[in-house]
């Protein structure tokens, strides 16, 4: 069915009114809007300035390769990538100049020239030195032989281009690095906090799911391993910040002065733990979907032996919600304080409580689950499963495995 001319129009008014949204709330607090304005801002001012400085230095009567260099490195989301893409850049459009120089010597038609240095630009712009930025080899060729033509082929209009791209590029470098240069601390710590603060919630809606039903509820089953699949995404993404919020600071002049309680340095291994959390409580999710699933299995055929094998064992789940628990505790003390993971931070890792239920949990499984020695693998049950996922879980937040029982002694022989 077809919207109605209501519907069209409320939409067109939305997308009308969406850039004074943006401006708007690029004004009311600091966030991506605003920082999307003033990168814009800043390399609007840069392609100005590196236009009116190559006329200056290099009398180039239409400079244009000086403003392309200076947005392209303005944009760079962190100062370290303006400066090492300011490289690669260099190489990149002096690819493009060499190749329409040579191009326009060995033929003086524009169409054919047109051709080569874009079948050439794009092959040879594949080379690992140029990075991600090598299509831009037969983009600055194209340019040269379509503006310039035959003129294209002077050498010394060549340099003159080279120059303009150095000049361009410096300019970029330091309006990037000088001109309110970006900072993303901000954003990794409220990234950080709400995915930690969204596992822990998760971790104590299953406990206390499982101690009220005791066993997994296929419906819940399914719905926590749905929630559990989009945290461990959103961990992930929250890494990248903290990745990004550490290379912001790198050649950054405002280092020094941001003082904050949180330094990256203390948000990379407290991020780096939530992801692998996130991951086993994914694994924690499958094993109870799957312990769900057969449960459910069973009570359809009736088969009450069958069942009854089939089933958590009530001591199981209350010691496992108790470990679900512990486990949700420390992540929220890595959302209060990311700095509890940190070498140097004069305190119990978080998981402590964990670790020492996990080593209790453990002793029981010896005496419950196949084999003599007492080694949970996770092939025996789903209990086997959860305690693995629940174990490597711990040991990402303490750094420690849990102490596992003595291998049991077999009945000795009469004597």
């Amino acid at each position: 069915m077809a919207p109605s001319p209501r519907t069209l129009a409320r939409r067109a008014r939305r997308q009308f009114l969406r850039p004074a949204w943006f401006l708007a709330r690029a004004g009311r607090a600091s966030g991506p809007e605003r920082e999307a304005v003033i990168q814009a801002a800043k390399a609007a001012a840069a392609a100005g300035a590196a236009w009116l400085l190559a006329r200056w230095v290099l009398h180039a009567p239409q400079p244009f390769l000086a403003p392309y260099a200076a947005v392209f490195l303005v944009v760079q989301v962190t100062v370290y990538r303006s400066v090492r893409d300011a490289g690669q850049q260099l190489a990149v459009v002096a690819t493009g100049v060499l190749l329409a120089l040579g191009v326009t010597l060995l033929t003086g038609a524009v169409v054919l020239g047109l051709v080569l240095v874009v079948l050439v630009g794009l092959l040879v712009g594949r080379l690992r030195i140029f990075g991600e930025h090598g299509q831009w080899v037969a983009v600055t060729a194209l340019i040269l032989v379509g503006q310039a033509g035959p003129a294209a082929s002077s050498p010394v209009e060549a340099l003159v281009r080279l120059a303009e791209i150095a000049v361009g590029a410096a300019v970029g470098v330091v309006v990037n690095m000088l001109v309110l240069p970006p900072v993303y601390q901000r954003d990794a710590s409220a990234a950080l906090a709400a995915v930690t603060a969204r596992l822990a919630d998760l971790l104590r809606g299953m406990a206390s799911s499982l101690r009220e039903d005791q066993e997994a509820r296929t419906d819940l089953a399914h719905d926590w391993r749905q929630r559990a699949r989009g945290l461990d995404g959103e961990a992930r993404r929250a890494r990248d910040s903290v990745a990004w919020a550490r290379e912001s600071l790198r050649l950054n002049p405002l280092r020094r002065r941001l003082r904050t309680p949180l330094p990256t340095a203390v948000l990379v291994p407290a991020a780096d733990a939530v992801v692998e959390v996130a991951a086993h409580v994914h694994d924690l999710c499958e094993a109870l979907v799957d312990a769900a699933e057969d449960a459910a299995e069973e009570a359809a055929e009736e088969a009450a032996e069958a069942q009854e094998e089939a089933e958590l064992d009530p001591l199981f789940v209350g010691s496992f919600a108790d470990l679900l628990d512990h486990l949700a505790e420390a992540l929220e003390e890595i959302r209060d304080d990311p700095g509890a993971l940190s070498p140097r931070a004069d305190r119990h890792p978080p998981g402590s409580a964990a670790l020492e239920l996990m080593t209790a949990v453990h002793r029981d499984a010896a005496r419950r689950l196949p084999g003599a020695s007492g080694e949970v693998r996770t092939g025996w049950s789903v209990e086997g499963a959860l305690i693995d996922a629940a174990q490597r879980a711990v040991v990402d937040l303490t750094g420690r495995r849990p102490t596992r029982p003595p291998p049991a002694e077999g009945p000795r022989s009469p004597g």
